[in-house]
């Protein structure tokens, strides 16, 4: 984002998102509520409000994001990996689009598969130990850059104008990946039918929106106060572990690289979960 966008305009950007956000958290808390025997997913809202019709074509357009999603996640994956295998001399799995990253890509498409068919308990526990391993860098990261903060670098060209863009059209521009890291934010809803109490289903969502905000706003605005945005934006992604480096050395880039790829095998497996449900009897016709 840093290439994209000033901190005045992440700012912007985070706050319109987050609060479309919390909208949608709260109008799924309401629904879980009101019309608790709907199950199904959020396809189910669309069947009951508008018909068969548009609940398959809700489903199937849920479904098909799923598998489209899990293209770009299993990149990540890869090029994470890269930064374990890759050396000057050989290029093995580069930034994920190397014949090597497709075949690997595959192979843990069907792990994950047989982990789903072995039941809910196994995909539980992986996810469980998932999001441990997820959690503790992303605290380490914060904690460092809480320390390593400095107020004069974070306002270093605040509204942007080396960017030579707008701030709205910066604005814009942060919007189009705030969004997308939100996705996901339906999963409670997916899986309610297995909830003991349906109205914890909306609640969960809800305090799942607000976590992961703090999350992303934390992270956002503390890298900026630790490098200028200029350099940020020149840090090779994943910029999180090029800023530990930083901030820690060397270590810093593995600690980031691992919990990256635990996080996103833990997204894909949770994705292909959900996208399973868009296809049980009562989701559609």
């Amino acid at each position: 984002m840093a290439a994209v966008a000033s901190p005045a305009a992440l700012l912007i950007g985070w706050g319109i998102t987050g609060a479309g956000i919390l909208l949608l958290a709260f109008a799924m808390l309401i629904l879980t509520r009101i019309r608790p025997e709907l199950d199904g997913g959020i396809f189910t809202y669309a069947r009951e409000g508008f018909g068969e019709l548009i609940g398959f074509c809700s489903a199937w357009g849920y479904w098909l994001c799923a598998v489209i999603a899990n293209v770009s996640y299993l990149v990540i994956v890869f090029s994470a990996l890269s930064f374990f295998t890759d050396t000057p001399e050989l290029r093995l799995f580069g930034d994920g689009n190397t014949w090597q990253s497709i075949v690997g890509a595959s192979a843990l498409l069907w792990i994950v598969h047989f982990l789903i068919l072995r039941g809910v308990q196994t995909a539980a526990s992986i996810n469980l130990v998932a999001t441990l391993a997820k959690l503790l860098p992303l605290g380490l990261f914060v904690v460092l850059a809480m320390m390593m903060f400095k107020l004069d670098t974070f306002k270093l060209d605040f509204t942007g104008l080396a960017l030579g863009v707008p701030v709205w059209e910066q604005v814009k521009n942060t919007m189009l990946i705030t969004l997308w890291v939100f996705i996901g934010v339906e999963g409670a809803v997916v899986v309610s039918a297995r909830a003991r109490n349906k109205r914890d289903v909306g609640k969960a969502t809800l305090l799942a929106v607000l976590s992961a905000l703090g999350v992303y706003l934390l992270v956002t605005l503390l890298s900026l106060g630790v490098v200028a945005r200029p350099e940020l934006a020149e840090i090779r992604n994943p910029s999180m572990a090029g800023l530990m480096v930083e901030m820690m050395g060397p270590w810093g880039e593995i600690i980031i690289a691992a919990g990256l790829i635990v996080s996103v095998c833990r997204r894909v497996l949770k994705l292909d979960h959900h996208g399973g449900r868009s296809s049980v009897p009562g989701c559609h016709s």
